[in-house]
């Protein structure tokens, strides 16, 4: 049965390839938006796919394809991270919770 309130089946098999305890708390919060839940997600995937495609019997074009397309979604990440702290700010959630997302953010850009 398909619900409208579901995610799509990629991002929720997506969720299950997330192996970093980090990322799967990030997930987890409430606060954070879905579109950078299922970016994530998409990074995560596409890091381990990128790398599967790094054997010899691939032709190399796949794996450059793969590479701008990470660095897009690595650079919309961080763009929409930003977004949502301001948005934060503006709607004036408290300081400890402003804290624990910019200690979330710090390790996004070091993961990706």
């Amino acid at each position: 049965m398909n619900s409208n309130n579901s995610a799509p089946i990629n991002e929720s098999l997506g969720f299950f390839l997330v192996q970093d305890p980090n990322l799967v708390i990030i997930l987890n919060d409430f606060d954070v938006t879905q579109p950078i839940k299922n970016l994530i997600i998409q990074m995560s995937t596409d890091k381990l796919f990128i790398s599967k495609l790094s054997n010899g019997i691939q032709p190399d074009d796949f794996k450059v394809l793969g590479k701008v397309t990470y660095d897009k979604n690595k650079k919309e990440l961080i763009n929409r991270w930003i977004v949502m702290m301001d948005i934060f700010k503006v709607r004036g959630m408290k300081n400890d919770d402003i804290i624990r997302l910019k200690s979330y953010f710090e390790y996004l850009k070091k993961k990706f």
